[in-house]
């Protein structure tokens, strides 16, 4: 069969032709060509846009490398007796794991190892990680575009994502086996295994931006809700709500007005520390459950610097006859039931306390030197007290190594107690960058 040409000898390029067509010019044959490469081009740049945007928008998941590591111990230590790690932007503690975060996800290293075990990052750079929250069992990453991003511990794969579609900063709260965050308008939870939605709380005109400050989960299927209100607007007041929810239904059962968050601790159980809405600088005791919320004793005055709640006892930091609130040189520990002083601690002359926390009974806080502005980049030692949380008793001390105070000196620069879980507790600089002890027995 003979192929057809056209005038110039050339195979046809989708010209019309036939009878009583004229015979098309060279100038259309070039104009057919270019149209023809151009429709090409412009799919294969398409198609390469996809394809970069397909990569981009992977997550990286590396999976966990070797064996997943042990627990240092079942409960807090009781005596730490040595640093195993030094390193810096604490996140969390859990089982052998420390948890690290970064610009765009989150790394788990081995404690014992210093390796990596697993490590999440979202490769397209621009979206970066605002949150990071951890469970016995699940880490959950909140991104500024409003992903949220499901992560097995022990394995580093991906559970779930996410897409809530707002950008900005979002809290990420778990608690009692569910992620809490806000939207717009609402507080919304989810599933920290699968991810599926449970519930929404919409939120008075009054607070059209929420941010979740904090989330206890109580035993009776009751999740109480610390939400901060308008604190991105200049235009409405801002203001404190706790929300009292369903954590099945998400039936909004009760909300009670609170003020600053700051010194405000969760208890044991049903058990709050708060400032009082009518009176800002009284400490109360408010009794939490599916009816409501209701005070039930009032902390002397010298206790409302609350620091730290648990195991039947909060803990106040600031001695008011040393007259400054930037320096807790006293600790004093007051029963969750009665509000009654249990027991008191003061620093030696020259020293403070950080920031304490109470876990299994015990009582865990660093003492340091009492530092002022000439000490910046001051090497210094600190010692972590070990306290029986009923009595006040020393059951231990560790000698901290030498530690360098950051550059960036304020009147918060101080060594906390940051996290105490699985055998292992973390300490590190509040508010400011610096290095980062691990202590375990």
């Amino acid at each position: 069969m003979t192929q057809r040409m056209n005038l110039l000898g050339e195979r046809g390029v989708g010209l019309r032709g036939g009878p009583g067509t004229p015979v098309p010019s060279l100038a259309d044959v070039q104009a057919a060509r270019g149209g023809a490469w151009g429709f090409f081009v412009v799919l294969v740049l398409l198609v390469i846009a996809l394809l970069v945007n397909w990569y981009q928008s992977r997550d990286v998941f590396t999976g966990a490398h070797g064996p997943y590591p042990a627990a240092f111990a079942a409960d807090a230590p009781i005596a730490p007796d040595h640093v195993v790690r030094r390193t810096s932007d604490e996140h969390a503690l859990v089982h052998g794991l420390f948890l690290q975060d970064t610009a765009f996800g989150v790394t788990a290293v081995n404690l014992r190892t210093g390796k990596e075990y697993w490590r999440y990052e979202r490769r397209d750079g621009k979206k970066v990680s605002w949150e990071v929250t951890v469970s016995e069992r699940t880490v959950v990453v909140g991104h500024d575009d409003g992903r949220l991003v499901g992560i097995d511990l022990r394995t580093g794969r991906l559970l779930w994502r996410v897409e809530i579609r707002e950008d900005g900063y979002r809290s990420v709260e778990l608690a009692g086996g569910q992620v809490v965050t806000d939207a717009h308008g609402a507080v919304r939870a989810f599933d920290e295994r699968d991810g599926r939605s449970l519930w929404t709380v919409s939120m008075p005109e009054s607070c059209p931006e929420a941010l979740v400050h904090s989330v206890h989960a109580l035993p009776d299927r009751l999740s109480a809700v610390h939400v901060m209100c308008n604190v991105s607007s200049l235009d409405r007041d801002e203001y404190e709500l706790l929300l009292g929810v369903d954590s099945r239904t998400g039936r909004l059962l009760w909300r009670h007005r609170i003020v600053d968050p700051d010194p405000t601790v969760w208890g044991d159980g049903h058990t709050l520390a708060a400032p009082a809405p009518d009176h800002p600088r009284t400490i109360r005791l408010f009794d939490m459950n599916r009816q409501g919320i209701s005070p039930r004793a009032t902390l002397p005055l010298d206790g409302r610097d609350v620091v730290a709640g648990g195991s039947g006892t909060v803990l106040s930091g600031t001695d008011p006859q040393e007259g400054s609130e930037d320096h807790d040189t006293l600790l004093r520990a007051y029963g969750t039931r009665d509000g009654h002083l249990s027991w008191q601690l003061r620093a030696p002359a020259g020293q403070e306390y950080g920031f304490p926390e109470i876990a299994d009974g015990r009582v865990y806080v660093v003492r340091q030197p009492y530092l002022t502005g000439a000490d910046t980049g001051r090497r210094i030692h600190a010692d972590l007290l070990v306290l029986d949380a009923d009595t006040g008793h020393l059951l231990h001390t560790l000698r901290l190594p030498t530690m360098t105070t950051p550059d960036d000196y304020d009147h918060f620069v101080k060594l906390d107690v940051l996290d105490v879980a699985d055998g292992a507790v973390s300490i590190g600089w509040r508010d400011s960058q610096g290095d980062l002890l691990i202590a375990t027995d």
